[in-house]
C-alpha cells in the first residue's frame, strides 16, 4: 500500500533545496500507460520482425519467394474483421499492417542475403 502511494507521486524542484514530493496528476498517469504501451506495441514488432526471419529461412529452404499476395490478402482480411469488432479505423489498421508486411519483407530479405541460418 505504501509503495503504490509513493508510485503516485513524483518529486518537483523546490527552491529552498531539497525536491518536493506532489500528486501526479492524471494526464501525467495516463502518459506513463501509453509510454508502457507503447513500448508493448515495440515489444510485438521485434517479436514479429524475428519470426520474419525465421520465416525467409523456410522459404529460402524451400524455394519460395519473399511476397505471397495471397497470404498478404488473407491476413489483411483478418486485420480488417479485427478492426471491425475492435471498433478502429479501417484506414489506420491497414496503414498499420502495410508497415508491418513492408518492414517484414525488409527483414526478410536481409535474412536471405546473409544467408544465416541462426537460432
Amino acid at each position: 500500500m505504501f509503495l503504490e502511494k509513493l508510485m503516485n507521486f513524483h518529486e518537483i524542484p523546490n527552491f529552498s533545496g531539497g525536491p518536493v514530493l506532489s500528486k501526479k496528476s492524471e494526464l501525467e498517469k495516463l502518459r506513463d500507460e501509453i509510454a508502457a504501451v507503447t513500448l508493448e506495441i515495440l515489444d510485438l514488432c521485434k517479436r514479429r520482425i524475428e519470426l520474419a526471419r525465421k520465416i525467409a529461412m523456410v522459404k529460402m529452404k524451400e524455394g519460395l519467394p519473399i511476397e505471397d499476395l495471397k497470404v498478404e490478402g488473407n491476413l489483411k482480411r483478418r486485420v480488417l474483421k479485427f478492426c471491425h469488432e475492435s471498433g478502429l479505423e479501417d484506414e489506420f489498421c491497414i496503414k498499420l499492417l502495410d508497415l508491418l508486411i513492408r518492414e517484414s519483407k525488409r527483414a526478410q530479405e536481409e535474412e536471405m542475403k546473409s544467408g544465416s541460418f541462426q537460432k
